[in-house]
């Protein structure tokens, strides 16, 4: 199953809660969802089915992007 980012920008400036995450991988048919807070290690395998959800300062969703 392929991500495409494109169907969950609308989570972006969202709480980033367990729900909101969750609810961006269906959006997105990502397979699996990794969800990053600022300054946590990122490794940098690339994987097709996944939704990365970059989280600011605050909690809140700052980017969406697929790998």
């Amino acid at each position: 199953m392929a991500c495409d980012a494109a169907p969950a920008q609308r989570f972006v400036g969202q709480p980033a809660t367990a729900a909101n995450v969750e609810a961006a991988r269906q959006a997105a048919g990502a397979s699996t969802v990794r969800s990053l807070k600022p300054g946590q290690p990122m490794t940098m395998d690339y994987r097709g089915d996944r939704l990365n959800v970059l989280q600011d300062a605050a909690g809140k969703i700052d980017k969406i992007s697929c790998g």
